[in-house]
């Protein structure tokens, strides 16, 4: 298996939505701008898909290296960016595929929202 392929790790979140679709959106577009500017170097990618008629929203999160997880959280644990963003949006479901660290792993089990955890590649590569 890709070594980089290895060391990915994506957390694929579902969210209920508890604020207006159009509030929801700016405070997404907010956070996402300040991650891509000041975000850990290994966050590869953030995606979050949602549509103004449902109360779900879906979020994928991959970073290229998963011992930047902790950070990432520690980082974004104080921007009011994402503070505005758990006062729109509630956790509901999460899968992580990768190895988490034990410190990430006990945070993301805060959420209570956790419901399998992927953490053996089998197959994969990069490009």
């Amino acid at each position: 298996m890709d070594p980089a392929a290895r060391e990915r790790i994506t957390l694929v979140e579902v969210l209920e939505r508890t604020a207006s679709f159009d509030v929801f959106s700016s405070t997404v577009q907010a956070a996402v701008q300040r991650l891509e500017s000041e975000g850990v170097r290994s966050l590869i990618s953030i995606q979050f898909h949602a549509r103004p008629e449902d109360t779900e929203a879906g979020a994928v999160i991959t970073f290229a290296d998963s011992r930047e997880v902790m950070e990432h959280i520690r980082r974004i644990s104080g921007w009011p960016e994402f503070k505005a963003l758990l006062g729109v949006a509630r956790p509901v479901d999460v899968r992580v595929y990768g190895r988490l660290g034990d410190e990430a792993h006990a945070w993301l089990r805060t959420m209570n929202a956790v419901s399998k955890v992927f953490e053996s590649p089998v197959a994969g590569f990069v490009r």
